[in-house]
């Protein structure tokens, strides 16, 4: 297993224009960032006063919060353009004929999913790193407080908090493999890959709409619950428990027969969600590509 970890891991960065634009743009996009924005409080002072204006920056919230991104929408697409190229670009540069006959198939699979999500998790930590110290940088060019201090209890809770944050980015990378790999599988090709996926994905942000109208037609409003259950809702309701510990307080409309239906879900109620989409994912792509037929 380690072999073949260390195989997934090596294609994945060789395909260095796609990962480099999907993924390792992030951490030198912060690093651009923070160097114009030094370059700006360096030159202005009124942005200095500006920047100390603002209140105290934390770096416990500034190494949390770029997690964010792989959790939301864009985020989600962003994932599932790079997990889409490297799933069906498995069967558009035929590679599997040669990996398969000597591997198990399920094997393969787990270890593909595990890869790529270890593979977006290191690009965030460094990432986070970076944008972290850049912050120390820009408030001591301000002359800004940059706390808080370092204490057992400041530690434990940032600890816990980063943790969540890096298994949530994770998990949203397996759903995006997930997507991407089954529609990778139906169209073997890196662009209906791609483009299969988004699909999936809008179909999903968009069932809340699909469900409204059921409700209403049928006059069972209730109906719209079923959204509760969608890996985009569970992501950004464990992200405002982590950013602000507090559910996301979702309505679906503030009128007629859906007046008053509030979702607000627990911690654990969407991290079981989460847990479930998946090992169900990841359970029904091996299951397909132990039936697959990889040669034609």
């Amino acid at each position: 297993m380690r072999d073949l970890f260390r195989a997934e891991w090596l294609k994945i960065a060789g395909n260095r224009w796609v990962a480099g634009c999907l993924v390792w743009i992030f951490p030198l996009g912060a690093v651009l960032f923070v160097i114009v924005a030094a370059l700006i409080l360096a030159l202005s002072g009124s942005a200095r006063d500006g920047f100390r204006e603002d209140g105290p920056v934390l770096w416990t919230d500034q190494a949390v919060g770029v997690w964010n991104f792989p959790s939301n929408p864009v985020g989600r697409l962003v994932l599932l353009g790079f997990t889409a190229v490297v799933f069906a670009g498995e069967y558009q540069w035929q590679t599997w004929k040669s990996i398969v006959p000597r591997n198990r198939r399920a094997a393969l699979i787990v270890v593909k999913f595990v890869a790529l999500g270890a593979f977006v998790v290191v690009a965030f930590v460094l990432m986070s790193i970076l944008w972290t110290l850049g912050w120390g940088m820009l408030s001591e060019i301000a002359g800004a407080s940059y706390g808080p201090k370092l204490t057992g209890d400041v530690l434990a809770e940032f600890g816990e908090d980063y943790a969540l944050q890096a298994s949530l980015t994770f998990t949203a990378t397996i759903i995006a493999a997930g997507y991407a790999a089954l529609a990778g599988m139906v169209t073997r090709s890196i662009l209906g890959g791609v483009l299969a996926g988004f699909v999936l994905t809008f179909v999903e942000s968009g069932l809340i709409f699909g469900l409204m109208l059921v409700g209403w037609l049928l006059d069972i409003p209730r109906i719209v619950h079923v959204y509760r259950f969608t890996p985009g809702y569970n992501l950004l309701n464990v992200t405002s428990w982590i950013n602000d510990n507090v559910p996301l307080n979702m309505e679906p409309s503030e009128e007629g027969v859906f007046a008053g239906i509030i979702f607000s879900d627990s911690l654990v109620f969407s991290l079981v969600v989460l847990a479930a989409w998946v090992l169900g994912l990841i359970a029904l792509t091996s299951g397909l590509f132990q039936r697959q037929d990889i040669t034609s």
